[in-house]
């Protein structure tokens, strides 16, 4: 491994479309369709959802669904364009080390087992940067401001890939904010060229 081309990327909401997922294991817990309310973060608030009912859902998403979180049609070329550029592609989630084997499952080898770290539910953005650094990697690609903001100074190139979600903090100056997940392929080529490093 080249430890200074490793691109690291969140799962959830840049490779595989947790929302749409989770929303419809939702819909079958509570019997009814849902509804997006807002575009808040936090999916109870996204769709109005009461305490219980939120409980109710995660207990089943956790139970049987990380596994089959589907990826979203770009993951494949994202990753691909990203090794193309000789990048080792790694996955930092923000899912318990548990649910590791459905993470795998549900990336269906698009990256390796072996390449997929889980630093917990809710683990504070300090949990990835950790990892960022211990990886060595140049690059990180996340759709939570938090963690692209905790990852400046990690990473060479820390970008948000902002989704619209509300009622979160705002990107610090120096994280790379982009709408279009494709971006982040040139970003890196682009840092790879100006800091010496592309294949």
């Amino acid at each position: 491994m080249n430890a200074f081309r490793v691109a690291a990327l969140d799962v959830d909401g840049v490779l595989g479309d947790f929302e749409k997922h989770w929303r419809e294991c939702a819909e079958e817990v509570l019997g009814r369709p849902m509804r997006k309310a807002n575009e808040q973060h936090s999916m109870g608030g996204r769709y109005g959802l009461a305490n219980k009912e939120l409980d109710a859902v995660w207990r089943a998403f956790h139970a049987t669904e990380w596994g089959s979180v589907p990826l979203y049609d770009h993951a494949s070329e994202l990753v691909l364009a990203l090794e193309d550029l000789g990048c080792t592609v790694w996955a930092v989630t923000s899912i318990d080390e548990r649910h590791r084997a459905a993470r795998a499952e549900s990336l269906a080898g698009l990256i390796p087992d072996g390449r997929i770290v889980c630093v917990g539910d809710n683990a504070p953005a300090s949990a990835k940067v950790a990892v960022l650094r211990d990886l060595g990697a140049v690059a990180f690609l996340e759709d939570h401001p938090a963690n692209a903001n905790a990852a400046l100074g990690t990473v060479s190139l820390s970008v948000l890939l902002d989704r619209g979600y509300l009622g979160l903090e705002a990107p610090e100056y120096g994280v790379t904010v982009i709408d279009d997940v494709m971006d982040f392929p040139v970003l890196v080529e682009n840092l790879l060229k100006r800091t010496g490093r592309a294949a």
